[in-house]
């Protein structure tokens, strides 16, 4: 576990969470994101940065999958 930054945290969610709103289709499974977003939160309640940032990595991946199957 590494050392929790409040500020680091909050910046890296900021930039990944806006990225998600950007690309979203609005016919996204809700599911797949949400599964996302629950690892974000759980690794926020731990205080583990780097499980933070790896958990809003793989949200935004999902958010892509998602956007590359609404454009499909």
């Amino acid at each position: 576990m590494s050392a929790w930054s409040q500020e680091k945290a909050l910046e890296r969610a900021r930039a990944a969470y806006e990225y998600v709103a950007r690309i979203l289709p609005r016919d996204a499974d809700l599911e797949a994101l949400g599964a996302a977003d629950q690892a974000v939160l759980e690794a926020e309640e731990r205080r583990d940065l780097v499980a933070h940032t790896e958990a809003l990595r793989e949200l935004c991946r999902v958010a892509r999958r998602e956007a590359q199957r609404g454009a499909a």
